[in-house]
């Protein structure tokens, strides 16, 4: 146990300064592979230290090499009886690999749609807009054409006519590049209000999060020539 709190300790401390040293449109990229990179080395180190235990104390040494002999049957056992959850944990290692998707991304899959707030061993965690906490399958992430939101949010002050605001920013996801025609605009909402300002949001849906950073430089470019011409 103790060596696996300072793996644990070791591994979150480096991660955090490489994670500093990056520009911050790549920490994200670097986050989603050291969370499961985290995870995989914790385990093992769990195995390892559980095997050693059991090689190291005569009255358990017997039945740690029995144990480990019939390791590969098993196995496969254990392969056959649970080979969802082993599906899903190499799909969570070829996401973290080829990130389709990354932590704060905001993805839909099937009906979900919500932000990525967390990409386990097996299961991805999304927040959706009303709250909710949804698990997907990694398998099942890995397989869906899942598609990410460009969205750009947008302050101006209370005394802008809103209408007018609306009829502005609802004029740009029809034009923005890469945007998926297959799927309908999220649309303009209003993300925040104060007693200065409201915060609108544009946005349209992008293939992946890449294409989906493209087409959000994009539309602020075009929001802020479009507003300045008012």
């Amino acid at each position: 146990m103790v060596v696996l709190w300072i793996t644990d300790m070791v591994m979150a401390r480096y991660g955090r300064r490489w994670s500093e040293r990056l520009p911050v449109t790549d920490r994200a990229m670097l986050e989603t592979r050291y969370r499961l990179i985290r995870r995989i080395a914790l385990a093992v180190v769990l195995f390892l230290g559980i095997g050693a235990v059991l090689f190291n104390i005569p009255s358990t040494r017997a039945y740690a090499q029995t144990v480990f002999a019939s390791s590969a049957v098993l196995g496969l056992a254990v392969g056959f009886a649970a080979r969802s959850t082993l599906a899903n944990f190499v799909a969570g290692v070829m996401i973290a690999v080829n990130q389709p998707v990354r932590l704060g991304d905001r993805v839909q899959v099937g009906d979900a749609d919500g932000l990525v707030e967390d990409i386990g061993l097996t299961y991805t965690r999304l927040r959706t807009t009303d709250n909710r906490r949804v698990l997907i399958p990694n398998e099942e992430l890995a397989n869906f054409d899942a598609v990410s939101l460009a969205q750009v949010r947008v302050t101006v002050p209370l005394s802008a006519d809103p209408t007018r605001v609306r009829e502005v920013l609802a004029e740009l996801p029809a034009l923005a590049p890469g945007r998926l025609g297959s799927r309908p605009d999220p649309g303009v909402t209003v993300l925040e209000l104060n007693e200065l300002a409201a915060v609108y949001g544009v946005g349209v849906w992008a293939a992946d999060p890449a294409q989906a950073a493209t087409t959000a430089a994009w539309l602020r470019e075009r929001v802020l020539t479009r507003l300045a011409d008012e």
